[in-house]
């Protein structure tokens, strides 16, 4: 054949993922059994997870979820059932131990999910391992078109075994993407393998499912005769421990395998483990890169934009929202547990429906970077936010900014949903997620507020009179000014807020102008007034407290 480059291009493939007929139908001993599929046994299976109902549930759309220590009797069993529904998991896999599964089933068939039994004597990395098998041998369903490519160090072990058993030697995943293979001049090679090495993918074939069942069940080298076009060939199972990773593949030379060639190749497995187990890892690794990443730029260190976009897998102009969760203002000491907690959450919703958006947390919130414009993120963070507060429970607010076209500004980009939290934290209203566009006004307010903070000298000093003269006299002259700003000058509405009469509120506000020089006539010390009096509303200025223990008011 001609000496193929390193990676080929890949050609899509569009066999789907197993099912759980094809699982249950598999020869062997699969040590389960349907209790209930109320979708039917056609539903598509992408491997499992093994799972302690006391755990965050993950994200794996179409996996198998073993509840592993639980007991189908146990209410928590039936909530873990609900939730692998809600997250698209294809069945759960329990074991009953003389205990009644009907409550359990029953709740399955509510959720539309299948109820799968293992035998109670076989055990759960036993029972992991057989089903990964099975599973294997018709391939996982990975969603990618091609596997991620191997390192220079499996594709130099690739080399080594062919040089020693004469023959084209290809290591595969368990989705049968061929992952490296080997490229020694002169090796024996036939049609099939240079298909599958030009499509990175191993052709979909009956008579191969069989041979993958075989290979991955067997404990050693297993060898098939030569058949029709395909030369004969050798293969083992790739594990760790008792778990599948993959298969290593060899072409026999004309006189067949040496001893030494059968032995190496059963070394070579072993040696491809580590390898294949990394692959198995990339996906989360790739998804604590792009965490980092997102958390670095939003702190202030990260790297140039078009690197970082790079990272989170956004083109050139793509545009961006951030969105923002936090716990209610009044969580306290908890809040940093919580934000813990939300983080874990949010990636696992995020995995499930928007698994292009990347999440990171801060010191009091978290943050998801959502590819598209404001109403795609609003609808994306109302979602979560649902989701979230069925997670977490407790008082949550969601904040989305306005689309950003780069990353260039990820400290404006921060600082827009920060201030939209916090502008949510008060707005009792909003049941669902709030955007820049919905409270302008109050980001606005907080942003000069808190430029009064950082200058105090621009604070108004009739203003600082009058706080100190309530917090001295136990009078309520900062009160009335606050009702009668908020009530756009309008007396009778301001002393209805106030519950005293309307004459009572126009004394105040005389005695105010008189007593500490304040121009309420002015529009703009109106505007400078009413601001500061927001802000002083908010802070915990000594004269909050002393109005906790003042005298008898005096007017």
């Amino acid at each position: 054949m001609s000496d193929p480059t390193r990676p080929p291009t890949p050609v899509p493939d569009e066999r789907v993922a197993g099912t759980l007929r094809v699982l249950l139908d598999a020869p062997g001993a699969v040590p389960v059994r349907v209790v209930t599929a109320p979708a039917g046994l056609d539903v598509p299976v992408r491997g499992t997870v093994l799972h302690d109902p006391n755990e965050p549930l993950p994200a794996a759309p179409a996996a198998l979820l073993l509840l592993v220590g639980g007991e189908v009797a146990d209410p928590r069993a039936r909530e873990a059932v609900r939730r692998a529904a809600g997250r698209r998991f294809a069945a759960v896999v329990v074991k009953c131990r003389d205990q009644d599964p009907a409550p359990l089933v029953e709740e399955a068939d509510r959720c539309g999910i299948a109820v799968l039994r293992a035998d109670d004597g076989v055990p759960w990395q036993q029972i992991d391992a057989a089903l990964n098998c099975a599973l294997a041998a018709h391939g996982v369903g990975g969603t990618a078109v091609s596997a991620p490519v191997g390192g220079e160090q499996l594709f130099a072990l690739a080399d080594n075994l062919a040089a020693v058993v004469g023959g084209s030697v290809a290591v595969e995943d368990l989705d049968q993407h061929v992952v490296a293979y080997s490229n020694v001049p002169g090796q024996r090679i036939d049609s099939l393998r240079e298909q599958g090495i030009l499509q990175r993918r191993v052709p979909d074939q009956p008579e191969q499912r069989r041979q993958y069942r075989e290979v991955l069940a067997a404990p050693g080298v297993v060898r098939f005769p030569a058949e029709g076009d395909e030369l004969a060939r050798a293969a083992v199972a790739v594990r760790a421990g008792a778990l599948p990773l993959g298969t290593l593949w060899a072409i026999e030379p004309e006189d067949g395998l040496s001893p030494r060639a059968v032995a190496s190749l059963a070394d070579g497995a072993r040696l491809a483990a580590p390898h294949l187990l990394r692959a198995l890892n990339a996906q989360e690794a790739e998804q604590r890169l792009r965490q980092d990443t997102l958390r670095s730029l939003l702190e202030g260190y990260g790297p140039p934009a078009d690197e970082a976009g790079s990272v989170l897998g956004l083109g050139p102009g793509t545009a961006v929202c951030l969105t923002g969760f936090a716990p209610g203002p009044d969580t306290g000491a908890a809040a940093h547990a919580l934000v813990a907690h939300l983080e874990s959450a949010l990636v696992r919703h995020c995995a499930a429906h928007r698994p292009e958006a990347t999440v990171a947390a801060t010191s009091g919130a978290v943050y998801a970077l959502v590819p598209g414009v404001t109403a795609a993120a609003r609808r994306f963070a109302d979602g979560a936010l649902t989701a979230l507060r069925s997670s977490v429970g407790g008082p949550l607010r969601a904040a989305v900014t306005r689309p950003y076209p780069d990353l260039l500004r990820p400290a404006a980009l921060r600082a827009e949903a920060d201030d939209v939290l916090r502008a949510a934290a008060r707005r009792t209203d909003a049941d669902g997620a709030v955007t820049a566009e919905d409270v302008r006004h109050q980001v606005l307010l907080d942003r000069l507020g808190g430029e009064l903070r950082r200058e105090p000298w621009l604070r108004l000093p009739a203003l600082a009179l009058v706080l100190a003269h309530d917090a001295e006299h136990g009078t309520d002259y900062a009160v009335s000014l606050r009702a009668w700003l908020a009530a756009v000058g309008d007396v009778t509405k301001a002393a209805a807020a106030l519950t005293v009469h309307p004459n009572t509120l126009r004394y105040r506000l005389r005695r105010a102008r008189e007593l500490f020089g304040l121009d309420l006539d002015d529009p703009d010390v109106v505007l400078a007034a009413w601001l500061e009096l927001a802000l002083a509303a908010d802070e915990p200025e000594p004269h909050h407290r002393a109005e906790q223990t003042r005298a008898p008011r005096r007017r």
